[in-house]
């Protein structure tokens, strides 16, 4: 994976098979066919997505491309390699009426259930989620995926269809741990290039530096930091910004997240012999809590806990996905954790109940970048 991997490969169910020929899917009742209604679907899910700063490749913009068995969406998808792969349809006129995901893995059931969330809140109608392990665009792509299920096939007009497409992209948005903007809001500037002192609650975990090691170092030093020695310090930050930029992370925001749960490095569980640099497995519980044995599996735990909530399961580089099956091994993430966080704000709540936790993640990766300044 690299820095800019795509976020969305949004599929319209059915179009053109490969011989050229049209498959229409299913047909309404008034002789509205699957594939038009999902295309207008798809087409405001596009805008949505877009608007609130998602990556997008759409084929309401590259036109119809796979077969009616799935199998040209799925492979479309591997070559692209998204964060998510969505192939939108619509049931038979007399199938289930309302939204209902099909799903195989329990990431693409997370992302359903967050679309799902999206419909009930404008009023649309939702149906229960169904696994569907059989389903080739579900069991042969190599990133969470989903089917979802729109409504039986009628022609439901603007109004309704940008309803479905704003649900369709927010709940995706909220999956993937980005803000979702309403119609009217802009999409946000790139933050990937931000100056000293514009870390917010959306930044991206994933990206280069926006401060360099030494900065982060001179901004320990400058606090009481425990036990640790000036080089232990140096040793530490040394740590976290190589074993991020190897994983294609801010090392900022990992530093930033160390220093807010450790008290810049001067709480109990940071300390030797514990050297808990995350509050990893921390209770409150008597003796609740890891220990590590040494700086270096420390951080790369942290490191590779925090790349865990960044990335869907089964998605990432070799690199990636042996850091996060490393840091696991320490302390297993449920499922429904992977891929919830791909900014700061994805965190709060997720990482830590305290929903404030972004903020203040945010307010020390900037005095790190204020800092000497």
């Amino acid at each position: 994976m690299s820095d800019h991997q795509l976020d969305v490969f949004l599929a319209v169910g059915h179009g053109i098979e490969p011989g050229g020929i049209p498959d229409p899917g299913a047909i309404g009742t008034d002789h509205r066919k699957e594939h038009d209604e999902a295309f207008q679907v798809c087409k405001y899910a596009l805008a949505a997505m877009r608007r609130s700063g998602l990556t997008v490749v759409s084929e309401t913009t590259m036109g119809a491309s796979h077969d009616p068995d799935y199998r040209g969406s799925a492979i479309r998808a591997n070559q692209l390699n998204p964060r998510v792969a969505i192939e939108v349809h619509f049931d038979s006129w007399n199938g289930v009426h309302g939204y209902a995901g099909q799903y195989f893995s329990a990431p693409g059931l997370a992302l359903s259930k967050h679309i799902g969330d999206a419909f009930t809140r404008r009023g649309l109608p939702r149906k229960a989620d169904v696994q569907r392990p059989e389903l080739l665009f579900l069991n042969s792509t190599t990133m969470p995926a989903l089917i979802p299920e729109i409504n039986v096939v009628h022609r439901y007009g603007a109004t309704v269809n940008q309803a479905q497409g704003e649900a369709l992209a927010e709940g995706t948005c909220l999956f993937l741990g980005h803000t979702f903007r309403p119609p009217g809001q802009s999409a946000p500037g790139p933050q990937v290039h931000a100056t000293p002192g514009e870390v917010t609650v959306d930044s991206p975990l994933r990206g280069p530096d926006r401060a360099p090691a030494a900065q982060a170092e001179q901004y320990l030093l400058a606090r009481p930091h425990g036990g640790y020695s000036a080089a232990d310090v140096s040793r530490i930050v040394e740590l976290y910004y190589t074993t991020a930029a190897g994983v294609g992370l801010d090392a900022l925001l990992v530093v930033a997240q160390m220093a807010e749960e450790t008290g810049h490095l001067t709480s109990f569980w940071s300390q030797r012999p514990r050297r808990n640099f995350a509050g990893i497995g921390v209770t409150g519980a008597p003796g609740a809590g890891l220990s590590f044995p040494d700086l270096k599996t420390a951080v790369r735990a942290h490191t590779g806990r925090l790349l865990g909530y960044v990335l869907p399961a089964g998605t990432g580089s070799p690199a990636q996905q042996e850091l996060i099956t490393e840091a696991l091994r320490a302390r297993p993430l449920p499922d429904d954790k992977r891929g919830s966080a791909t900014t700061l704000r994805g965190l709060a709540g997720s990482w830590a109940q305290d929903p404030q936790y972004a903020v203040k993640l945010a307010a020390v990766a900037s005095q790190i970048c204020q800092h000497g300044s």
